[in-house]
């Protein structure tokens, strides 16, 4: 007799890193730094009264209840409850991750109906682009690419498991949207072939272990330098970060994430630089030193109906 679907499901999705300097839109890789989302099949209840919790459990309700849509079934109530501590608008992919739950939980309550390539068009369309949620997704680093038509392209490299990320998280978020505005809408020849060399670079970098060019590869002028005017100690510490032994640092997504490419043991070394000057910068923030994660969304247990 074949087992009853379910009617809830809890999912793990982890925090990512977007850009990774100069790939803006193009990179992302997965974090091991993760959230749990409960999904049931009910009305839900009342908002959660901490306005980003309520924000998130919302965004991944929808998307749960998108994939019903995709698959012409009537869409479900869906309550969701959120797990976790990953920080909201500082360049982790909140948004991503919630949506990836979503998604991912409403295709396990849709008996898995929904395949791999209208979920990622899913994703994509839900998010407005790649670099977060596709890593959130499936995990590793991320070279992600939007033809003009067709679907997204995307090509997964395995995570060096002999780096990690110094992450600065400081108590100011910097929305995405809003830090778009202050890019470039044009480039110079000479700014354009600077970032397409680098992250070809970071890529590079990261496949063949060769750290020592990351320094180099992590560089940008499309984004970094207008975001660093919403942020002025940005420069100072990625500065302080490389000189307490980081192989690189870069802006994490739209921030206010500052990510360290550093061996598992300067870790804490540059983890505290970057914290010093943040502070003398009167900036507030935590630290975490975190490996790059192989696995995305991932169904931790579901409950069969009665």
């Amino acid at each position: 007799m074949p087992d009853a679907p379910s009617d809830s499901v809890r999912v793990r999705v982890p925090a990512t890193s977007a850009n990774l300097g100069p790939g803006f839109d193009a990179l992302g890789v997965a974090l091991e730094w993760t959230a749990e989302l409960s999904f049931h099949l009910a009305e839900p209840g009342a908002p959660a009264e901490d306005g980003a919790v309520a924000a998130i459990e919302g965004m991944a309700a929808t998307a749960a209840q998108r994939v019903f849509e995709r698959l012409g079934r009537p869409v479900p109530p869906v309550a969701v409850s959120y797990h976790g501590d990953l920080p909201v608008g500082r360049g982790l992919g909140m948004s991503a991750a919630a949506r990836a739950a979503g998604l991912v939980a409403g295709n396990r309550l849709a008996e898995d109906a929904c395949p791999a390539d209208a979920i990622l068009e899913l994703a994509v369309e839900l998010e407005g682009h790649g670099d977060n949620i596709i890593p959130a997704l499936f995990g590793g680093v991320q070279v992600v690419v939007q033809p003009s038509t067709g679907p997204v392209q995307h090509v997964r490299l395995a995570p060096p498991e002999d780096l990690r990320l110094a992450l600065l998280v400081p108590e100011f978020s910097m929305p995405t949207e809003e830090s778009r505005k202050r890019l470039p809408v044009q480039l110079t020849r000479a700014e354009a072939v600077h970032n397409i060399g680098r992250a070809a670079l970071v890529v590079a970098a990261l496949a063949e272990r060769r750290y020592d060019v990351l320094r180099t590869a992590v560089q940008d002028v499309l984004h970094q330098p207008a975001r660093g005017e919403l942020f002025p100690g940005l420069f100072p510490i990625i500065d302080a970060a490389n000189e307490a032994g980081a192989y690189g640092s870069y802006l994490s997504g739209g921030g206010s994430t500052v990510a360290a490419f550093v061996s598992p043991e300067a870790g804490d070394a540059v983890a505290g630089a970057m914290s010093k000057v943040a502070r003398e910068h009167g900036l507030h923030a935590m630290t975490r030193v975190v490996a790059m994660r192989e696995a995305g969304t991932e169904v931790v247990t579901e409950v069969a109906q009665a």
